[in-house]
């Protein structure tokens, strides 16, 4: 199990904005375009703690 949430970790941070996007475009569920929100607005967090220099 733990190999597998390393795996999902690393799937996730080379997610794109954009490709969150597009994923959040196609869902099919509101359920499933929160879940798209929610890691597009941790990728944006993340660069703007890149940006800002933590």
């Amino acid at each position: 199990m733990e190999s597998e949430n390393n795996r999902i970790y690393d799937i996730f941070l080379n997610c794109s904005y954009s490709q969150l996007k597009t994923l959040f475009k196609k869902a099919k569920s509101k359920e499933e375009q929160d879940f798209y929100i929610m890691l597009s607005n941790m990728v944006l967090q993340r660069e703007q703690e890149k940006v800002l220099g933590r």
